[in-house]
């Protein structure tokens, strides 16, 4: 999932290794009370690398405040604890922005320098505002008939990469991991086209390398030397993709990344600044998908009648079958008459997301006529502390409801219920890339659940160590292997399967916040 809700854990470690020698003055009584740390100064940063985002939400849980200061290498960072107050965020849109994030994440994360950060910096701070507009051209991409053949390409690959899980029924496998190969290979062809760049295996490790391995490659210091791994990773990225617009690949490749490349070749960028650009665009791509489909997966097939629920769903109203006995599988019809699917999907999402919202704040702002922000402060919001808020999902919050999302979608107060909710992003800041991530999210798990009776290795489903430093996941990713085998059900073995997806808008019904 690309946009806001992808590089948030970067931009914060971005944001806190960029304050260490910022002074500030002591709290105005309008302020949101001070949360302390035992250890002053960095004892808040030495906790947030050690888990994590999850650290800003247990913080939440331990306060009865709907907001809170902390004093973080004397940097004042803002904490929503309460859904109450998010109203208020977006009405306050003028003066605070997640924009900035992104010129911090291009300098550090990518590795570019002048003058092609003034390129990328936004307007209000005197720069040309590339990486909103960067942003902004990919809306487009990301929608109606342009959609609809993403999600073609997209599918087409899927079906190949599943269907050769049935010629070794025996044989052990890493879930998360297999995953992660297979919506790498498929959504990357389908955005660069002929010419992927990760196509190649060794693009693929370079890729990873530098995504697991970002934390000190944002802090900056001798990259070369303090993290070798992600800064070589990275560098190998950028060669790859920099021989890959040489090659005009881009002209061959989809709608979006054609858009990018010409957004910023119009604006003066060289061609290795667009390169390192894009190589973020592959933590959107890839970073949060991964993780929430092996969830979505892990939610599903070890609750058994979820499970025969889903699989019937499916076979009953997204799988056609031809004179000849082909089986086609709709995305179209997964997208618009799979509503458990699609609801414990954003149930996933909901109880398991790890990631947060952060804005800077441009100018002294006033939420709910109360609670004063400074300039030059930053705000935070942890999603689990939204995501799993009483007041807005009931006493059984903490729970996975199968049929929330479904029940919400007849309801008259969806509005309450966005507040709720930030897997996607908080607006204006929504994720630009949701309707493809979770196309090709229920697509994967639609062709496998249909197709394979899967189970663990271990014999249970228990659930696997994550990485909670994870810093560019909204979902924590595996942090050891799974192993499952795939059998394929005794109905389906042997026939001729196909995908397609029936032009439409291409869209899914999430709530957003």
């Amino acid at each position: 999932m690309s946009g806001s809700t992808t590089i948030v854990g970067l931009s914060v470690v971005a944001i806190l290794a960029s304050l260490l020698f910022t002074q500030r003055a002591k709290l105005d009584p309008r302020e949101p009370p001070l949360v302390s740390s035992t250890i002053p100064l960095v004892g808040h940063l030495i906790s947030f690398l050690i888990y994590g985002i999850g650290y800003f939400a247990t913080e939440s849980g331990k306060h009865s405040l709907p907001i809170f200061t902390m004093s973080i290498l004397k940097q004042r960072v803002y904490i929503i604890a309460s859904p109450d107050l998010l109203p208020s965020v977006r009405q306050n849109r003028s003066t605070m922005s997640f924009n900035p994030l992104f010129t911090a994440m291009a300098q550090r994360a990518g590795g570019i320098q002048k003058p092609g950060l003034q390129l990328l910096r936004e307007e209000e701070l005197g720069g040309q505002g590339l990486a909103k507009k960067t942003v902004e051209v990919m809306r487009p991409a990301l929608l109606g008939n342009k959609l609809d053949h993403l999600n073609e390409q997209m599918i087409h690959a899927l079906k190949h990469i599943v269907h050769q899980v049935a010629s070794s029924p025996t044989l052990p496998f890493d879930l998360y991991e297999w995953c992660s190969d297979a919506l790498t290979v498929a959504s990357t062809d389908a955005i660069y086209g002929p010419l992927n760049p990760y196509k190649s295996e060794a693009i693929r490790k370079a890729f990873w390398d530098f995504e697991s391995n970002l934390s000190l490659l944002l802090v900056d210091t001798l990259p070369w030397l303090t993290c070798r791994k992600a800064w070589k990773g990275r560098e190998q990225l950028v060669q790859a993709f920099i021989q890959f617009y040489q090659a005009d690949g881009h002209l061959s490749a989809s709608s979006l990344a054609y858009s990018r490349w010409k957004a910023q070749q119009e604006a003066g960028a060289s061609l290795e600044d667009i390169a390192r650009l894009e190589i973020l665009t592959g933590i959107g791509i890839l970073s949060n998908t991964v993780p929430s489909c092996f969830w979505l997966l892990f939610d599903i097939l070890s609750r058994p009648e979820l499970l025969s629920a889903i699989q019937d769903e499916i076979h009953q109203n997204a799988l056609s079958i031809d004179s000849t006995g082909t089986h086609t599988l709709d995305l179209a019809d997964i997208r618009g008459k799979c509503p458990t699917l699609l609801s414990s999907f954003q149930e996933t999402l909901r109880t398991r997301s790890n990631s947060g919202q952060v804005r800077v704040i441009y100018q002294d702002t006033l939420l709910n006529d109360r609670w004063l922000l400074k300039a030059g402060s930053t705000l935070l919001i942890p999603a689990p502390s939204i995501n799993k808020n009483n007041s807005t999902w009931g006493s059984d919050a903490g729970d996975f409801d199968s049929q929330r999302f479904t029940k919400i979608a007849h309801q008259t107060h969806k509005k309450s219920k966005a507040s709720g909710f930030l897997s996607f992003g908080l607006s204006p800041h929504i994720c630009a890339g949701r309707h493809f991530a979770t196309g090709e999210i229920l697509a994967l798990v639609a062709l496998l659940l249909v197709r394979y009776d899967i189970r663990p290795i271990q014999g249970s489903w228990t659930e696997p160590k994550t990485n909670a430093k994870a810093v560019a996941a909204s979902l924590p990713p595996a942090a050891e292997k799974f192993m499952v085998t795939a059998v394929e059900r005794p109905e389906y073995k042997g026939l001729e399967w196909r995908t397609t997806v029936t032009p439409g808008k291409g869209t899914y019904g999430l709530i957003i916040g």
